[in-house]
């Protein structure tokens, strides 16, 4: 049993992409990764890059694997004990420096373990996340004044200084922050709430990938926050996945933020897995 690497995607694909797409809900994360990877490669653009998958002793599938474009998180599928002990070899060695994981709690228990015994370092654990897919999309009883649009290149200032304020306050984006909003911007992926003209909400989503598609980042400004405007503004975007072909709408929760849970809850949105972020020290 080892982990294969590559920084080609097109050989990651081919070795783990029926793996990925059997689930397109536990490997979220992954596929939207591999997505952004795939489109700056298309365009001439190779930034660093790190993709791995696992295969047990004489097996010729797949059952574990790992996106990572270094500096940001690196996001992993569910880990074995081995897979995670060996994982945790295998950063530990690489030249880019390594800080942060993505993966489901068990996961994330085993790797930490494996972490600490192989650099010396316990990680820390970061926020603890809960994974929900759509249902049924619910309306709320009663709607908020105002009403959606999508967002257009006139919006980008306005995106780029909500999108700085939801880093500051939630964390990062895991992408450089232009690149993230044009992409969006780009194939109408923004969805804005309006009232008398006025945007006072933002949400935006994911390509649609497998099947697949992640809300990220919802944002109310403050002064605007317990009218409704979030839950209208998730509506909003949850509909155009839905119309752009999504057959798993996503989103991430804070389970520190109580608030937020009980409003997707209300609107279709029901959990799949929680998941955790840890922060690992630099290995010696």
């Amino acid at each position: 049993m080892t982990w294969s690497i590559t920084d080609k995607p097109d050989v990651f694909r081919s070795e783990a992409g029926a793996f990925l797409d059997a689930r397109p809900d536990l490997h979220t994360m992954l596929l939207s990764g591999l997505d952004t990877i795939e489109r700056l490669h298309s365009a001439g653009d190779t930034p660093p890059t790190v993709l791995g998958w696992w295969r047990e002793p004489d097996e010729a599938t797949t059952s574990a694997a790992f996106v990572w474009m270094p500096p940001h998180l690196l996001t992993a599928s569910r880990l074995s004990p081995e897979a995670a002990a060996d994982l945790a070899a295998l950063l530990s060695a690489q030249p880019h420096p390594f800080t942060q994981l993505l993966a489901d709690d068990a996961s994330v228990r085993a790797f930490s373990s494996a972490w600490q015994t192989t650099t010396g370092f316990a990680p820390t654990s970061g926020p603890h996340l809960r994974l929900h897919r759509l249902r049924q999309l619910e309306r709320p009883d009663v709607a908020p004044p105002g009403a959606p649009r999508a967002a257009t290149d006139g919006d980008r200032a306005l995106l780029h200084d909500w999108c700085t304020r939801f880093v500051a306050e939630a964390g990062s984006l895991g992408a450089d922050l232009g690149a993230f909003i044009d992409e969006r911007i780009a194939r109408a992926g923004w969805r804005l709430w309006t009232v008398e003209g006025e945007p006072v909400a933002m949400a935006a989503m994911t390509a649609v990938v497998a099947g697949m598609a992640r809300l990220t980042p919802v944002y109310t400004l403050p002064e605007h926050r317990g009218m409704g405007y979030g839950s209208a503004v998730t509506a909003a975007v949850s509909q155009a996945a839905l119309d752009a072909g999504a057959e798993h709408v996503l989103l991430f929760t804070d389970l520190a933020n109580p608030t937020s849970n009980s409003v997707y809850r209300r609107i279709g949105y029901h959990p799949v897995s929680d998941y955790r972020i840890v922060v690992t020290g630099a290995p010696e």
